[in-house]
């Protein structure tokens, strides 16, 4: 370890949890109305299947690009409005959706770029894909507070979690305990989903980790902006509000 990393304060989970939380309570309904975008396709999929199919149907098949791009979009704007609210404003809804919407290109990009590497880290070695994880943490909180375009986001995201990728895994491995819950509880774990109470279990889980993912990854970005010495991001404005044309 270098004397730098050595001396570098730590990242305290429980103070970085606690303002998560904070945030999270704050804008629990925005955040829950964002995040439950991406369950609306699959419950279409089964209202028009009439329940859940054992092979994929047109129905699935259209749903699952649409649930994704909803993902991100709703990971984008909880970013956003987390990040307005840790700084001590409104969560602007409408406001953060907007400014997802125009930045959309940029996030989907970023997110199939660190999902891309996040897979072949795992199908390689297991380790070697968590460090991936890990250091790709913080990649859709600089593409939406920073505005930095995907490959940037990635390499500030690198460049901010370098000395705090074991916390930051277990930072992630504990948004995951929604869907690991959830899905023992469903019973996920003992076959492939057969009934619609499974996949509820399955959106709900997702619903929850979406939230959490988003909530943690924006204080964990501005903490460690902090830690770096870095000023703090301002609130991104929509160009309605910031003049542009």
């Amino acid at each position: 370890m270098s004397r730098q990393n050595a001396h570098q304060p730590p990242l305290r989970l429980c103070l970085l949890l606690a303002n998560a939380g904070k945030g999270l309570w704050r804008g629990l309904v925005p955040i829950v109305l964002l995040n439950s975008l991406p369950s609306l396709p699959t419950l279409l999929a089964l209202l028009v299947n009439g329940g859940v199919s054992q092979t994929p149907t047109l129905a699935d098949l259209v749903a699952l690009p649409i649930a994704v791009i909803l993902l991100v979009f709703a990971q984008g704007a909880t970013v956003t409005g987390t990040h307005r609210l840790l700084q001590g404003s409104n969560f602007g809804l409408l406001v953060s959706m907007r400014l997802t919407w125009q930045r959309l290109p940029t996030l989907l990009g970023t997110a199939f770029l660190s999902g891309i590497l996040v897979l072949l880290g795992l199908a390689a070695l297991v380790v070697p894909g968590l460090m991936a994880i890990a250091l790709l943490y913080l990649a859709l909180p600089a593409c939406m507070i920073e505005r930095t375009d995907m490959v940037e986001s990635l390499e500030h995201s690198g460049q901010l979690t370098e000395g705090y990728r074991w916390p930051i895994l277990g930072l992630f491995l504990l948004t995951l305990l929604p869907i690991v819950g959830l899905g023992a509880v469903t019973g996920d774990f003992a076959h492939a989903p057969v009934t619609v109470m499974q996949v509820l279990g399955q959106e709900a889980g997702m619903m929850l980790f979406s939230m959490l993912a988003a909530v943690t990854a924006t204080a964990a970005f501005g903490r460690l902006r902090e830690i770096r010495g870095m000023p703090e991001a301002p609130q991104p404005l929509p160009e309605w509000a910031s003049g542009k044309t």
